[in-house]
This record gives structure tokens, C-alpha cells and sequence, in this order.
């Protein structure tokens, strides 16, 4: 039996759609930044450690403040959110391989892996980016 773990489209080769185990390697290898899209209250009720929130409201405005030109993965609760994103604004990846986590938090809650809950640093940066450029 084969596994698949992960899906591509022809069109976009710097976009892969993987499960929440291959995130969680890459996560653990420190091969990608992950970027969480929900919003602040969701954050605060559970995110996964390390992650960075973005909400998807602002993603676009802050997103080139916050890249660092290393691959990234894009995460939200089901995964709806992260697959419009990818596929309607690939333009906004073009210099970065993106992975975008299929199933979203739930799923990887749903697999026993790891999550925090509370605001740390991480999850009010994207507010600290917005307030300073709009000085």
C-alpha cells in the first residue's frame, strides 16, 4: 500500500498540500515557519508552539513584513481558509515554498500532537507590524 503525503498541482509547484504529520517533521527539523491565519480568539484558545499569527484579514498587508524567505506553512482550523488563501493569492508565494497543512489544527489535535493555549508573543506580533505602519 502506498501513502500519499502530499498533493500537488501542476500549476502552482512551490505549493504542496500535505498532512498534519509532514508539517509536524518539518515543524521539528526546522525546515519551515508556520504561519497560523485563524483568528486572535482562536489563537488564544489553542495554537501550535512556534507558530505565528496572522489573521487572514490582514495576511496580505503584513505578510512581506513578516517573511524571512524561509518555507513556510500555513495552518488554520479546518484548512478552508489555507486552501483559498494558497490558491487564490499564489502571487503572494512566489519567492517561498509553501506547505499547506490539509485538515487544518483539528486534524492534528485529532492525531494527539501538541498544542498551546494563551497569547504569547507569537500571537500579537502581526497587531505590533500593524500598528507601526500605520504611523
Amino acid at each position: 500500500m502506498m501513502l500519499i503525503t502530499e498533493r500537488r498541482s501542476p500549476f502552482y509547484p512551490n505549493i504542496q498540500n500535505v498532512p498534519p504529520s509532514v508539517i509536524r517533521k518539518l515543524v521539528k527539523n526546522k525546515e519551515i515557519q508556520l504561519i497560523d491565519i485563524r483568528q486572535p480568539w482562536e489563537y488564544e484558545d489553542h495554537h501550535i508552539s512556534g507558530s505565528i499569527l496572522l489573521p487572514l484579514d490582514y495576511f496580505e498587508d503584513l505578510f512581506q513584513l513578516m517573511l524571512n524567505k524561509s518555507n513556510i506553512g500555513i495552518i488554520c482550523e479546518h484548512a478552508n481558509r489555507s486552501t483559498w488563501l494558497v490558491y487564490t493569492k499564489p502571487s503572494l508565494f512566489k519567492e517561498v515554498k509553501v506547505y499547506n497543512m490539509l485538515g487544518g489544527i483539528e486534524l492534528w489535535m485529532m492525531m494527539g500532537y501538541e498544542v498551546e493555549k494563551g497569547m504569547d508573543d507569537n500571537g500579537t506580533l502581526w497587531y505590533k507590524l500593524l500598528t507601526k505602519n500605520l504611523r
